[in-house]
């Protein structure tokens, strides 16, 4: 039986390596007669990234990748110790210590504005090279800030490590300590007093963290062997995409209601694309490039993006309303469960063969868009998990 198994799982993964090989060029070739007309083309309107999973977005005019998505975004987040019993200290490897916190649970941390991270070079003779985030907030006063080295000679070498509980994934975190972590705590303390336990966790340059088979297409998949692209500590796949004209929508339909507008940063994407034919034209997109020549960077639409609470909270006050949940579930309740209502879609790279192919890959504000393959609408096939 031993024999076997082996055997046909060595076939699967033969099977799959063909496949995405197959699928990458028939996508290259594709990519090579599509992207000529350049006429009344979609283009990239904003780019986002989040230093820090939930807190403030932060705008770009371009961006590069690395194997876990957008460089610099969400390889940071916030999380609390998971109670335990005396017995459970007695668990086994990668059962989850800590679970991750939002602001689904903090609406204050949409205040707390985490910069892009900057690398300088420390003085003196060793010349150590540091990577700073700086974090302020509108809750504290101005002068109370802390700055953070997220280098990964750094971090690889912090001594206290976690198995964070990431929605349904585990992964190895490390701690980046005390400082940061009372300064976030200030702002979450305000929600709640028991959020004085929040500690600040970086995710390890070698920390696999696989995104969800069922939605990735052969072609996304990495390197020879093919294997699943990561999604570092989002929440489920490194990318999200996301439309001006669904959002004009959405905001005329509130508009109606007598309610206010609101911003893109609701939904917190990381590429804004304007100039589609319609609202929700993103819904039937498979796969797109942005960008041409060489640098150009071609995405796999994996699945819609179910929105929760944390879209009803405003990104600069943390004040929470009922929009816009009230008003997509008029007409974008699309999932399993009618609760489960969409903005946005998910994606991932597409694959590549050595890693030096990934970081030439650029998406910059006003690059074109072009929509390479379409097909039907991609939600979640289990009702959304809510926390």
């Amino acid at each position: 039986l031993g024999p076997l198994v082996l055997n046909n799982k060595f076939r699967q993964k033969l099977k799959t390596i063909v496949n995405a090989v197959k699928s990458r060029r028939q996508l290259d070739e594709l990519a090579a007669t599509s992207t000529r007309n350049y006429d009344n083309l979609p283009q990239v309107s904003a780019i986002f990234i989040h230093p820090i999973k939930s807190l403030r977005a932060v705008s770009l005019s371009e961006t590069k990748f690395d194997e876990h998505g957008l460089k610099a975004d969400r390889r940071l987040m916030i999380v609390r110790p998971i109670p335990r019993s005396a017995s459970s200290y007695f668990v086994k490897k990668n059962k989850a210590t800590h679970r991750f916190f939002t602001q689904r649970q903090s609406p204050s941390l949409a205040t707390i504005e985490a910069s892009e991270p900057v690398e300088i070079t420390a003085s003196g003779g060793d010349g150590e090279k540091k990577l700073i985030i700086k974090l302020s907030s509108s809750l504290l006063p101005q002068d109370e800030h802390v700055m953070i080295n997220v280098h990964p000679e750094f971090t690889r070498q912090l001594p206290i490590r976690y198995q964070a509980g990431l929605w349904s994934d585990t992964v190895e975190v490390a701690d980046l300590g005390d400082e940061v972590a009372e300064f976030v705590a200030k702002v979450t303390s305000r929600d709640d007093e028991s959020y004085k336990d929040v500690r600040v966790v970086v995710i390890l340059k070698s920390t696999v963290r696989e995104v969800n088979e069922r939605y990735c297409p052969d072609a996304a998949r990495v390197g020879m062997l093919a294997n699943l692209p990561q999604g570092g500590l989002t929440d489920g796949f490194p990318i999200l995409v996301a439309a001006q004209a669904s959002l004009d929508e959405l905001n005329k339909r509130l508009k109606e209601k007598g309610r206010d507008q609101l911003p893109m940063s609701r939904f917190r994407p990381n590429i804004v694309i304007s100039n589609t034919s319609k609202p929700f034209d993103e819904d039937n997109w498979k796969a797109i490039q942005i960008g041409t020549g060489p640098n150009a960077t071609i995405l796999h639409i994996t699945k819609g993006c179910p929105r929760c609470k944390q879209s009803c909270t405003d990104q600069l006050t943390g004040e929470r309303g009922e929009e816009p949940l009230e008003t997509l579930s008029d007409f974008r309740a699309l999932g399993t469960s009618e609760e489960d209502v969409y903005f946005g879609q998910n994606a991932v790279i597409n694959g590549y063969w050595w890693a030096n192919d990934l970081n030439e890959r650029v998406v910059s504000v006003g690059d074109p868009v072009f929509i390479l393959t379409r097909g039907r609408p991609t939600w979640d096939s289990e009702e959304v998990q809510a926390e």
